[in-house]
């Protein structure tokens, strides 16, 4: 993995520590490297970074999990709230393309820092990825304002997906204009009609709601 590091203004070095990232910041300026050899010295200094999907991060640079071929496997940066409390954020090095170092350590780094299991931290990024996935499943793509309201009436009570533009529930296809009357098809009768009735009421529901709150 390769990743582009640069400076972004001036820093002020009143420390040794500073001076020596500010030394290896200069020799790598514009130079693509390896994360490792990039990040090494780093350890406290404010950094912002950049993924593939174009999300900018910031915080103070905590630690790295350092793998084989002295290459970094990830980074946890660290966010210091107004109240006290601390976010970490973890982030996989692959998903980086660009560091950028926007203060340096305000203090030299502790010879030990506090253990960060990142087997345990990975294993809930992936629930929350997992998570996010079947959230997402739930938004059509390219439909209509009208259409989402149809999916999220009759996924309150039933398991509804997206085919293109179509609602699917309990092996009942639902297509566009989604009226209750005329789009509504499926080889059961009687899932058809309790599925027509669960539509008919949520979409009378919030059409009485509608009408409220404008009045």
């Amino acid at each position: 993995q390769a990743v582009f590091v640069r400076v972004v203004g001036a820093i002020v070095a009143a420390d040794s520590g500073a001076r020596t990232l500010c030394a290896a910041l200069r020799r790598i300026e514009s130079v693509f490297c390896p994360i490792a050899a990039a990040m090494e010295g780093m350890l406290g200094a404010q950094l912002r970074i950049t993924t593939n999907f174009g999300d900018d991060i910031e915080g103070e640079l905590f630690c790295m999990d350092v793998g084989g071929s002295n290459t970094v496997n990830s980074v946890v940066l660290s966010q210091r709230l107004e109240n006290g409390n601390t976010n970490y954020i973890w982030t996989k090095a692959n998903i980086i393309r660009e560091v950028v170092a926007i203060a340096a350590p305000s203090r030299v780094p502790e010879e030990a820092q506090p253990y960060v299991d990142l087997r345990q931290v990975e294993a809930l990024a992936d629930k929350l990825q997992e998570v996010a996935a079947q959230d997402a499943k739930r938004y059509g793509v390219g439909v209509s304002e009208h259409a989402q309201e149809v999916f999220d009436a009759l996924s309150k009570t039933m398991e509804a997906s997206w085919e293109g533009e179509d609602i699917l529930v309990l092996g009942v296809r639902i297509s566009k204009p989604y009226d209750p009357q005329k789009s509504i098809s499926g080889k059961d009768a009687q899932v058809v009609e309790r599925v027509t009735k669960v539509l008919q009421n949520e979409l009378a529901r919030r059409k009485k709601t509608a009408a409220g709150g404008k009045g």
